[in-house]
């Protein structure tokens, strides 16, 4: 196979493994960097995995995956080749487990110290640290990358256990995500993220963001992305159902509201039904819906913090309200012009003690 068609091929596979939206064409993604959204290469060293993950496409047992591998000398100069062509202006790496970690994870060192060093590549490269791999071996990945990450993919040791048998939370991921915090610390621009599967075990929504507030209050991921499980022939999980991608949708919504709101796991706790958060509206209104109390606010005296509560307005509406209010008191619909989501917003808001919307 020419080595065209292998990158072509080790790209489309790592379609599996989603974090952006995909261009099936050109195997190219747009994917969320530190420096906003780019096009980036994504791409795994090797399909080649010793490990027989239940959901995975790349278990050891299926024998439907095409096992291809790729050298660092290969992978970095066909990377450039796009570059050069404006094709791409990063790289997220990723890899099966073949042989060992370490040895799976030095090749994926060397490709990007190959761009760093020879072709002095300095623009965006995102490493998946492959699990069992050292805490040395993960400060190398470290300084080499702009981004890190090393997927928690459930919620409790139980769970994975029963579905990747041979990782683990507590003796392994949670200390690599913690030794990656403190590295990150020394540097500037550089960020980790983590991943979870939605519906592959029974786990609740509750389970899923009690791990999501202590991942963000402990070690201040930059994101957590989500998986809604999908069955792949010649797994194990082949003929189980597929999750619904709203409910996926749903858990980067309340993920937001932690991450950024101030929302945290009593919030949630009036709006999950059965341990889930609805699907039919977004966690914010469902919880506006549920304190309905303290709605609608004054425009005119709500704090930042309250104001960011209110469906329709985010950070920068926020800071634009209370910039106008600095100016003057907002006494009509005319002072809030140019606010976004304004319809929604005059649903849970007064001006000047007079009421806009249409009803709670």
């Amino acid at each position: 196979m020419e080595e065209g068609q292998k990158i072509r091929l080790l790209s489309r596979l790592a379609g599996f493994e989603r974090d952006g939206d995909v261009n099936l064409e050109d195997c190219i993604y747009m994917a969320s960097t530190p420096k906003g959204r780019v096009p980036i290469l994504k791409v795994m060293q090797t399909t080649m995995c010793d490990k027989n993950c239940l959901y995975c496409a790349f278990r050891r047992d299926r024998d439907e995956t095409p096992r291809l591998y790729i050298s660092p000398d290969q992978l970095a100069r066909s990377f450039m080749e796009l570059y050069r062509r404006g094709r791409v202006k990063g790289l997220f790496l990723s890899s099966g487990i073949f042989g060992h970690p370490e040895f799976t994870m030095e090749k994926m060192i060397d490709t990007v110290k190959i761009l760093r060093e020879k072709y002095h590549f300095n623009g965006y490269v995102h490493l998946k640290i492959m699990p069992g791999v050292s805490l040395q071996t993960v400060e190398e990945a470290v300084k080499v990358a702009d981004r890190v990450s090393i997927n928690i993919e459930t919620s409790k040791e139980e769970r994975l256990k029963r579905i990747a048998k041979g990782k683990s939370i507590l003796q392994d991921i949670l200390p690599k995500i913690e030794a990656v915090d403190k590295l990150i610390r020394e540097y500037k621009g550089k960020s980790q993220i983590t991943q979870m599967m939605v519906g592959v075990d029974g786990e609740k929504d509750e389970e899923i963001l009690k791990v999501v507030n202590f991942l963000h209050k402990k070690y201040r991921l930059s994101r957590i992305y989500f998986s809604a499980f999908f069955p792949i022939k010649g797994t194990p999980l082949e003929n189980k159902q597929p999750e619904n991608p709203l409910r996926e949708y749903r858990l980067y919504q309340a993920e937001f509201l932690i991450r950024d709101y101030g929302f945290n796991l009593e919030d949630f706790s009036k709006v999950l039904v059965d341990g889930n958060l609805p699907l039919n509206m977004d966690p914010k209104e469902a919880w506006t819906l549920a304190n309905r109390e303290l709605f609608p606010v004054e425009i005119n005296k709500a704090d930042y913090h309250l104001l960011l509560r209110v469906p329709g307005i985010g950070k920068r509406s926020a800071e634009e309200i209370i910039s106008r209010r600095k100016v003057k008191r907002l006494s009509s619909l005319e002072d809030l012009k140019g606010i976004r989501n304004l319809k929604k917003i005059l649903k849970y808001v007064t001006i000047d003690g007079r009421y806009y919307g249409k009803g709670l």
